[in-house]
């Protein structure tokens, strides 16, 4: 599907589909975006930056759901991740990006899948011994199991994990969970084997 939102590139920022992303916006011109976004459907795609400058062409979208008008112009904001989306084509760079996106269908049929619950329970299992090294409080590990529930537990696990940028880019970018959860899992056991070197 095809669509038109503003984005907002952030260096090392993702916004992952099921996950809450805070956002205080000051500048000017990501005020007038804050304004055009919340006239248009209230959504926003967050994007990292390259190296050149330019801006990744797979990212994060979702919705303002939450905003604080401070007394200066300044707004506190809440997204919450809707889904992935892929840039076709700019409208307008100026004073802020308006773009035409595909949005990626979210699909869930994964999740009955026997191979993805052995590997998301894996996710967890090293999520909380990973925390527990980095003494995470046990309210917040107990918070972990609710994340069976969830229809994107790797897409939150990721996102509050300090992960490196790149890695994180890629288990957002990718489409196959399994592969994802691969990913994570391998990230989790190197660190793992780091902490209890």
């Amino acid at each position: 599907m095809i669509d038109t939102i503003p984005i907002f590139p952030l260096p090392s920022v993702f916004l992952f589909p099921g996950t809450l992303l805070p956002l205080h916006i000051f500048e000017p011109r990501y005020r007038l975006m804050l304004d055009y976004c919340l006239e248009n459907d209230e959504e926003l795609g967050i994007t990292s930056i390259k190296k050149n400058g330019e801006i990744e062409p797979v990212f994060g979208w979702g919705e303002v759901i939450k905003r604080e008008t401070l007394p200066d112009g300044r707004s506190n904001i809440v997204l919450q991740g809707r889904g992935i989306a892929k840039l076709v084509r700019y409208k307008s760079q100026e004073p802020f990006i308006i773009a035409n996106v595909e949005k990626r269908e979210n699909k869930l049929n994964h999740i009955n899948s026997n191979i993805y619950l052995e590997k998301l329970e894996q996710v967890i299992a090293l999520t909380k011994r990973h925390l527990t090294n980095l003494k995470a409080d046990e309210t917040f590990l107990r918070d972990l199991e609710e994340l069976r529930k969830h229809p994107f537990p790797i897409d939150v696990i990721t996102s509050f994990l300090d992960i490196n940028p790149n890695i994180k880019k890629e288990i957002l970018v990718m489409e196959d969970q399994i592969s994802r959860a691969e990913i994570l899992i391998n990230f989790l056991m190197n660190k793992l084997k780091e902490e209890n070197f």
